[in-house]
């Protein structure tokens, strides 16, 4: 009787353990919830362009800035060239995504930015591994785009309740159709932070528009 007990005394400690280990685990791949006072989406900056039919140097840059409610944010797009495909290849434009955001009360900070390409199935959004510039973000997901996904996206959580951050990164959105076909991108940005009383959260689209030649 005595062995016994002393065995379950063990198993209930080993099942505790093994109960604090899990709890652990959940915590740390579910980051915390956290309620959103105002949730704002800005009106979208619209590109159209006519798709070509060999390598092009577009070098445009969409631009939309954003401050209210202690947050100053610049939310950027270049477009720098556009690539015939040769043989197999496949048409791919370069798109580079871009924010920079600072927080103005002295109690608020970033909590985290989402940048996701949202796509149809004619094409795919791929993220230049090496483009990535990150101040004041960690990387939590980095997720590509494969022809039958809807969307890609980066997923960066401010570091040490920073006032301030900017982030750049690539994709290569990929046209998979005869350069007949239009193809529709779009992008988002999201940031989430806390001005000192309430966390909101600011959403900036953009929508590009690729015609495809007559």
């Amino acid at each position: 009787m005595i062995k016994r007990l002393e065995w379950n005394k063990k198993t209930a400690s080993g099942f505790t353990v093994a109960a604090a280990l899990i709890i652990v685990l959940v915590v740390a791949l579910n980051p915390r919830e956290i309620i959103i006072a105002e949730n704002k989406t800005l009106e979208p900056v619209v590109w159209t362009f006519q798709r070509p039919s060999q390598l092009t140097i577009i070098d445009n840059r969409l631009e939309s800035s954003y401050s209210s409610g202690g947050l100053s944010a610049t939310f950027h797009i270049w477009l720098s060239q556009y690539v015939e495909g040769v043989s197999d290849e496949h048409d791919f434009l370069w798109v580079t995504l871009r924010i920079n955001a600072t927080v103005d009360n002295a109690d608020g900070f970033i909590e985290r930015v989402y940048m996701v390409v949202r796509k149809d199935q004619g094409s795919m959004a791929d993220w230049l591994e090496t483009g990535c510039e990150l101040e004041n973000l960690s990387l939590v997901a980095s997720v590509d785009g494969y022809r039958w996904a809807k969307e890609a996206y980066v997923k960066l959580a401010g570091v040490n309740h920073t006032s301030s951050i900017y982030a750049e990164t690539t994709t290569f959105w990929k046209l998979l159709t005869a350069n007949t076909q239009s193809h529709q991108l779009e992008v988002a940005f999201e940031i989430t932070y806390y001005n000192g009383t309430a966390y909101n959260k600011v959403v900036q689209p953009f929508q590009l528009d690729i015609i495809g030649r007559e």
